[in-house]
C-alpha cells in the first residue's frame, strides 16, 4: 500500500514537472498583458510603449499595454501582483511603486512581485523659476533653510509620489523650512513652475528639457553620478559636494510566484532589447538614459532604493 502510494506521488510529481518544463519551453505562446499603473500619455506610458515595441520582437509575441491609473500607481500594481504567475501579466512602473508601498497605499508591497529587468532611467533635475534669483544649488539651499529670512520656498509635488520623495531627498541635506504645494505629477508641476505658482520642483530631464532650453526655467543641479548629455553645463549635486543620486528607474516586474525559468526567458529577451543600438538611440533622442539591470544586481539596487524611501517616509511623511 505504502509502495503504491509512493509510486502514485512520484508519478504525479513527474507529470507536474513535465508540464512545467513543456510550459516553459513553449513560453510565450500567447499575448502578454503589460499593466502600466498610470494614465495614457504620461512618461511611464510612453516609455513602456517604446520598450514594448522593441520587446515584442525579441519575445515573438504580442504585448498589450493596459493603462490602470489611480491610487498613486497602487491600483495597477496590485492588479498585476494578483495576476496568475505564469508570465502573461507583467507590470511596468518606476519609483512610484516603491513610494506607494512605503506609505502603505500599495498594501501588497515589493514582496508581491519579482523584478525582471530595469530598462531605463530618467535623470532628475532640480529646476527653479526664471527670475527667482537662484542660480546655484548653494543659493537654493540658502533660500530653503529654516533660518532664511522672508517667505519660505514653494516647491511643487504630488503628495506621496516620486517627485515628493525626490524633493525630500534633495532637502534632507539641510535643515529646511519649505512649503510643499500639491501641484501633481511632473507635467502639471512644470506648468505651475512656468506659471509662477511655485518656486522650484524636481523633474525628469525628458519632461523639462524644452522649458530649460527655452530659458523659461533654470536648471540648478542634476541628481545623478554624471552630467546629462542634454544639459552639459548643469552640474551634478555630487560635483557640488552633495552625495545625492536619485532617478526614475523604469522596471518591469512579474508576480512573485512566477517560475524562475519563465522569468529567465523574459529577462534574457529584455536584455537583448535594451542592448539593441536602435532601441538605445530611440530613448536617448527623448532624453531618457538606457539602463539595464537584471538578477541579483537589480534586486540589491531595489532593496537599497526602498530602504531610502522608507527612511524618508518615516522621517518626513508618516504621521506628519
Amino acid at each position: 500500500m505504502f509502495r503504491k502510494s509512493l509510486m502514485a506521488t512520484l508519478s504525479a510529481s513527474f507529470l507536474l514537472l513535465s508540464a512545467s518544463t513543456v510550459s516553459a519551453a513553449e513560453f510565450p505562446s500567447k499575448p502578454i498583458k503589460i499593466i502600466v499603473p498610470n494614465g495614457a500619455g504620461g512618461s511611464t506610458d510612453i516609455t513602456s510603449r517604446l520598450v514594448a515595441q522593441a520587446y515584442t520582437k525579441e519575445l515573438g509575441t504580442e504585448l498589450a499595454i493596459v493603462n490602470m491609473g489611480g491610487g498613486g500607481t497602487s491600483i495597477g500594481a496590485m492588479e498585476a501582483a494578483s495576476a496568475k504567475p505564469d508570465g502573461y501579466t507583467l507590470l511596468s512602473t518606476h519609483e512610484a511603486f516603491l513610494t506607494s508601498s512605503a506609505l502603505g497605499v500599495n498594501t501588497m508591497g515589493p514582496a508581491s512581485v519579482r523584478p525582471i529587468a530595469q530598462v531605463a532611467k530618467e535623470v532628475i533635475v532640480l529646476a527653479v523659476q526664471k527670475g527667482s534669483g537662484m542660480h546655484s544649488l548653494d543659493e537654493f539651499y540658502s533660500a530653503a533653510q529654516k533660518d532664511h529670512p522672508g517667505d519660505s520656498l514653494n516647491i511643487g509635488i504630488s503628495p506621496g509620489a516620486a517627485n515628493h520623495f525626490f524633493s525630500l531627498n534633495v532637502l534632507s541635506a539641510i535643515e529646511h523650512d519649505v512649503t510643499f504645494v500639491p501641484t501633481g505629477g511632473g507635467a502639471d508641476t512644470l506648468k505651475a513652475l512656468l506659471g509662477g505658482t511655485i518656486d522650484a520642483g524636481t523633474f525628469a530631464v525628458s519632461e523639462s528639457i524644452e522649458a530649460i532650453r527655452s530659458g523659461d526655467v533654470v536648471p540648478i543641479a542634476l541628481y545623478n553620478d554624471e552630467r546629462h548629455p542634454d544639459l552639459p553645463d548643469t552640474p551634478t549635486a555630487k560635483e557640488l559636494g552633495y552625495d545625492i543620486n536619485v532617478g526614475l528607474h523604469y522596471i518591469w516586474y512579474a508576480p512573485a510566484e512566477t517560475p524562475d525559468d519563465v522569468v529567465s526567458i523574459l529577462a534574457e529577451a529584455m536584455t537583448r532589447t535594451v542592448s539593441d543600438e536602435a532601441f538605445k538611440n530611440n530613448l536617448i533622442e527623448r532624453s531618457i538614459t538606457p539602463s539595464l539591470l537584471t538578477g541579483t544586481e537589480l534586486e540589491e539596487a531595489l532593496a537599497s532604493r526602498y530602504t531610502q524611501v522608507e527612511e524618508l517616509a518615516i522621517k518626513y511623511v508618516v504621521g506628519q
